[in-house]
């Protein structure tokens, strides 16, 4: 059997974290060229990434995408209290363990919330933590009007249900008028029904804990100071991509960003949103390959 026939193979796996809670991913291809850890944003499943996870094993990266605490086939918190130091803490178990079964360190990559925790993690717990860190359309300043409209969207969405899947699809597409990867379906509506659940009920809600919204989407102010001070501590290789018309993360946020943490790559995807994956996944995975592929990369540490 080829590697290509291998990675079309997909393996389902479980991961135990740092408090118990179990870590659902899937785990692709062969370590033939590195790493790669595919992590999500809030809100989303390990299969948003399916078709870039594909494509980075087609590469020749043995690739794992995990679904987040409180989301998807991932436990909910012991508590049902969310931060972003768990989340973190979460990318380094996912991080150990990689290492542990392949043998390199893994590059992650991470969109919106997957990318604030790698990025906790790297600037603010274990510096080395990973070969190198992708920011999918995440940077410590954020537009508080894009940080509210989608903490608003999570939790009316949450509260109040859907009659069926067809009113979901209906609800997501005038929220998110350009469909991604992860809810794009031969028949439409068919491809969200994994990520929603039926409640006793009989109304179907998203498949995340609402208590993460609650408990993590409140204070930008804090979410600033506390991924401002993590990014003044990167060491390793950052590549910063930004979706070109993102509601969340505008120019002067990319610019801030880079005048903190100077060393850092700067991309702009042009066409896209802050579902930059979605909306121009091909230029994505160029420019992340493209990073991922430059000499000497592995051994590049930023000049502090």
């Amino acid at each position: 059997m080829t590697h290509d026939q291998e990675e079309s193979k997909l393996e389902t796996i479980a991961i135990t974290s740092f408090d118990g809670c179990t870590l659902v991913a899937n785990q692709f291809g062969w370590a033939d060229n590195g790493a790669i850890i595919l992590s999500p944003g809030g809100g989303q499943t390990r299969h948003a990434w399916s078709a870039a996870a594909s494509a980075f094993a087609r590469e020749g990266y043995f690739v794992l995408c995990a679904d987040l605490r409180g989301h998807g086939d991932s436990d909910r918190a012991p508590d049902r209290t969310y931060s972003y130091t768990d989340y973190a803490r979460d990318a380094l178990v996912l991080s150990d363990w990689v290492e542990g079964r392949i043998g390199v360190k893994p590059h992650f990559i991470g969109a919106s919330l997957g990318g604030v925790a790698a990025l906790v993690a790297a600037g603010k717990i274990r510096q080395e933590a990973f070969a190198s860190l992708t920011l999918v359309d995440v940077a410590p300043k954020i537009s508080e009007h894009g940080f509210g409209s989608i903490r608003n969207f999570m939790l009316e969405s949450a509260r109040r249900g859907f009659e069926n899947v067809s009113e979901a699809a209906a609800f997501l597409s005038t929220h998110f008028p350009r469909p991604n990867t992860e809810t794009r379906s031969p028949s439409g509506s068919g491809g969200l029904q994994k990520n929603l659940r039926q409640g006793e009920d009989g109304r179907w809600r998203w498949h995340w804990d609402p208590a993460f919204v609650e408990t993590l989407y409140l204070e930008p102010e804090e979410f600033e100071r506390e991924l401002t001070e993590a990014a003044t501590n990167l060491i390793i290789p950052v590549h910063f991509m930004r979706g070109g018309e993102s509601e969340l993360v505008t120019q002067e946020a990319a610019r801030h960003f880079c005048n903190i943490a100077p060393h850092i790559h700067y991309t702009e995807i042009k066409g896209a949103r802050h579902m930059v994956t979605g909306d121009q996944n091909d230029i994505f995975l160029e420019a992340a390959l493209d990073y991922l592929t430059r000499p000497n990369l592995d051994r590049a540490r930023a000049e502090k």
